[in-house]
């Protein structure tokens, strides 16, 4: 199916997404684990580790980097790979996609395209 990605997306109310450490939300048809970081802003993810497809959102939250519960790969709010269990050194292609996300009127909203523009209003 085609979408306009060139948009914001309502996620959810931000309250309800908060509850959940980890949130998983399917927007355009994509997976997405969304989580508040600690300085409040929101991160959004692909939800979907990059090494065996295991949802992110069923792993758990470390600071402000989910790790996923299969094999224990951690990832920054940027979607890169920052530890792998066992193994010294992250190769820089290790990464899941990050989204750009806003919390505004009470909604977190992702844009899932690159360079977002403003949320309108």
């Amino acid at each position: 199916m085609n979408y306009v990605r060139n948009a914001w997306y309502m996620a959810g109310w931000a309250q309800e997404l908060a509850r959940e450490r980890l949130a998983a939300v399917t927007l355009l048809g994509m997976p997405l684990v969304l989580y508040k970081k600690r300085d409040g802003d929101w991160a959004a993810l692909e939800d979907v580790c990059c090494h065996r497809l295991a949802p992110l959102s069923l792993g758990r939250l470390e600071g402000d980097e989910p790790r996923c519960m299969y094999h224990g790969l951690k990832f920054g709010c940027d979607g890169r790979c920052t530890e792998i269990p066992g193994q010294a050194h992250v190769p820089e292609k290790v990464r899941v996609r990050a989204y750009p996300v806003e919390e505004k009127w009470g909604a977190v909203w992702v844009w899932m395209a690159t360079r977002p523009g403003p949320i309108p209003g």
